[in-house]
């Protein structure tokens, strides 16, 4: 099977020293070996995360750790924010599990308005508020802080999906008051897709039924908690853990932290800024106009008329071994969209990048398309 370079909003590119934890030999996800790794994984993501509060990584993908926070709020009433694919797939998820969800919808492309978002919250109807931090569908990074500010306002748990940001974008759990805090090993922490995490605030533990009152045994977050306390000495969740998985996102947040997170978030944004100007050099520009509200690990860009995302995709894989992601729904072929996260993040993966589209566009150029 051909190798390509991977640069897609998720999986990317793994630094050779995470992936050699795949080899590592066996052990039981249980017992006094396997217990002080696993300890150590929570610490260091709590790190991450920038949070005191209780953290899990559930085997599964985002989306898993996404139903697990909705089915564990039970008869709550939401209101979802959107402007993309996943502030979509957020309300969509949270309308199967709460009694009821409301959808505020922007543009995509543009940002969500806080004075819009306050008043629906003046109704008191609500009990929770949940957004997208990275939305990778545009391109688009959404400040929490307003949003953090209008839950403590009215009193609401806040619910962020931050599956394409930690580790990779600013964002620190506690100082911004997030209940929930959903992501995924795939993306910017830089490990293989398979692992979930999600961070639950004490207000959040607060909020939610006892635990036979939540519809599910997997992804209740109840029942994770109790098997933290009654196995906690040698079993301290309620599944088998994917060992070689959890192997592999310790040496990736290892690898974050010995960087230290304020590095990385200074090498996202870097890398980002670099790419867009390489990009507008050739006639190529961001999707999300305004350059403080475009997410450090995707760039999402529009080619110039004539040209569609699907060509660019193609002429990459073929001709340079590169593998680029084009837009979703309505955006298919408006868009395309390059992952510059975690490992992808590396100077010369990135140069490569952007030296490929630079020569897609001189041999559509010379062929007479403008």
């Amino acid at each position: 099977m051909k190798a390509y370079q991977i640069a897609l909003p998720g999986p990317t590119e793994y630094d050779p020293r995470v992936l050699e934890q795949l080899s590592r030999p066996l052990l039981p996800h249980y017992g006094d070996e396997w217990l002080p790794i696993y300890r150590d994984i929570i610490e260091k993501m709590q790190r991450i995360y920038q949070t005191k509060n209780t953290v899990f990584v559930l085997p599964s993908s985002g989306s898993g750790a996404t139903d697990a926070v909705f089915t564990s709020l039970g008869e709550k009433k939401g209101l979802v924010l959107s402007n993309g694919t996943f502030g979509q797939r957020l309300f969509d998820i949270a309308s199967r599990h709460l009694q009821r969800s409301e959808l505020l919808e922007a543009e995509q492309g543009q940002p969500l308005d806080p004075n819009r978002v306050e008043q629906a919250l003046k109704t008191g109807t609500f009990d929770l508020l949940a957004v997208v931090h990275g939305e990778t569908s545009t391109g688009m990074l959404n400040p929490l802080q307003p949003f953090s500010e209008l839950c403590r306002r009215y009193g609401l748990l806040l619910v962020v999906d931050a599956v394409s940001t930690l580790g990779g974008v600013e964002l620190d759990v506690d100082a911004q008051a997030i209940d929930f805090c959903i992501s995924a090993s795939q993306k910017a922490l830089g490990a293989p897709p398979g692992l979930a995490t999600v961070s639950v605030s004490e207000r959040a533990w607060q909020s939610m039924p006892p635990e036979e009152g939540i519809k599910s045994w997997y992804l209740n977050l109840r029942t994770w908690q109790r098997y933290s306390v009654e196995w906690g000495d040698w079993h301290p969740y309620p599944v088998t853990l994917p060992v070689h998985l959890l192997f592999a996102l310790q040496k990736a947040a290892e690898l974050i932290l010995a960087d230290g997170l304020q590095e990385r978030w200074r090498l996202h944004r870097s890398t980002a800024e670099y790419v867009q100007r390489q990009l507008e050099q050739v006639g190529i520009f961001s999707f999300v106009t305004d350059p403080a509200l475009r997410l450090p690990t995707v760039t999402a860009a529009t080619l110039p008329e004539g040209l569609s995302s699907q060509e660019l995709q193609r002429y990459l894989k073929e001709e340079h071994g590169i593998l680029v992601a084009g837009g979703v729904g309505k955006l298919q072929r408006q868009i395309f969209r390059i992952g510059q996260m975690g490992y992808s993040a590396r100077t010369e993966l990135v140069e490569r990048v952007v030296e490929a589209v630079k020569d897609f566009m001189r041999v559509h150029q010379a062929s007479g398309v403008r």
